[in-house]
């Protein structure tokens, strides 16, 4: 059986890459395909800590270089996965890991769950240098295809670089619930500015009167920025019509109950570095019709008027349009919601994710 050695972010902080992380740790098939250790290289506890320097961070980041060169010299694996983060403190903090195990001998590969390297490469010769350090004799997992020119300027072009999409659990369908008997609107994220929850907020302050009484808006996410939220709540009481709730951080089967009770979900994130949301996923295993941008691979995700829409202008106003056009046409929203569960079946679910993986794994361990 061969060995892998999985260096990744796992929870707290709670974010896409640390979910699937902890599925990849505690999958069965994984587990049971290889000989596998785990070693957390998150020094972060709290989302708002991540980018961050601190003595505190800095003394974690030793630990985990001391951890993680034992156990590769112990473990000695056939092949080291890491979950590189592709910018910021936390890539020089990753990117020194990687050199090091290249040093010791290690045959690395990156799983990339973040984009934002081809612009800060483009704009600096040394950065250029030091991606290029970073990945050299290095293959790379991706998101998706639309994502690989990211790293493109940066990647060792003899090695590989294959798309393996994230995929999530499916919902239990005997316990679907009904639908609220108000048509609802949901976001689902942490609450902070590029995610776009102000929007969908603004949004429906927007719509006609006419349409005011018929749907609800419901915020749910953590609470990460405290100027931010405290600017939602400003913008929740213009609302004379008071059809927009915060709801605070949910999990689990209250997080799910409410995605299955409401009719669409609305994510208008502007994040530039936005790659594979998971909450996105989310929305479409319980079979809800997403509206989204056009950021990282969500175009892919997403599929204009059959799964969703696509927000090329970002804007409260042009959101407005679409929030209406689903209101007023309940054959259009059951559509969009049927195909947007098939869609996610057919490709979002863990088990196609993990056997997508395992395949891959098994090939780089061979070569």
């Amino acid at each position: 059986m061969k060995k892998i050695l999985f260096l990744i972010q796992l929870p707290p902080p709670v974010h896409g890459a640390s979910v699937v992380n902890k599925s990849i740790q505690n999958s069965a098939l994984i587990n049971n395909s290889f000989d596998t250790r785990y070693v957390n290289i998150s020094p972060a506890k709290e989302l708002s800590d991540i980018g961050k320097f601190s003595i505190q961070k800095l003394l974690s980041a030793i630990r985990i270089y001391t951890n993680s060169i034992k156990v590769l010299l112990e473990f000695k694996p056939d092949l080291v996965y890491l979950t590189l983060s592709p910018h910021g403190l936390a890539f020089y903090k990753d990117g020194l890991l990687a050199i090091m195990i290249k040093l010791l001998g290690g045959k690395l590969v990156f799983h990339m769950h973040g984009k934002g390297i081809r612009n800060i490469v483009r704009k600096s010769f040394f950065n250029r240098v030091i991606y290029r350090l970073v990945f050299k004799r290095v293959d790379v997992i991706h998101l998706a295809e639309c994502l690989f020119s990211d790293i493109e300027d940066v990647r060792d072009q003899s090695k590989t670089i294959t798309a393996v999409a994230n995929g999530i659990p499916p919902i239990n369908e005997n316990k679907v619930e009904s639908k609220n008997e108000i048509f609802t609107f949901i976001y689902l994220s942490n609450l902070v500015r590029s995610k776009g929850a102000d929007i969908l907020v603004q949004a429906a302050g927007v719509i006609p009167e006419a349409y005011q009484k018929k749907f609800q808006v419901l915020i749910v996410g953590k609470a990460v920025d405290p100027d931010y939220v405290d600017e939602i709540k400003q913008l929740v009481a213009l609302n004379a019509q008071n059809n927009v709730q915060l709801l605070g951080g949910m999990y689990g089967s209250d997080k799910t109950n409410e995605l299955i009770r409401a009719h669409v979900f609305v994510f208008p994130t502007w994040y530039r570095n936005e790659c594979f949301p998971l909450a996105i996923l989310e929305a479409m295993s319980t079979g809800l019709p997403v509206i989204s941008t056009d950021e990282g691979a969500i175009a892919d995700i997403v599929d204009a008027g059959k799964t969703g829409e696509i927000l090329h202008i970002n804007t409260p106003e042009e959101l407005a349009k679409i929030m209406i056009q689903y209101m007023e046409s309940p054959e259009y929203t059951n559509k969009c919601a049927a195909a947007s569960l098939a869609k996610f079946k057919k490709n979002y679910t863990n088990d196609i994710f993990e056997n997508s993986l395992v395949v891959l794994l098994e090939k780089l361990t061979l070569n």
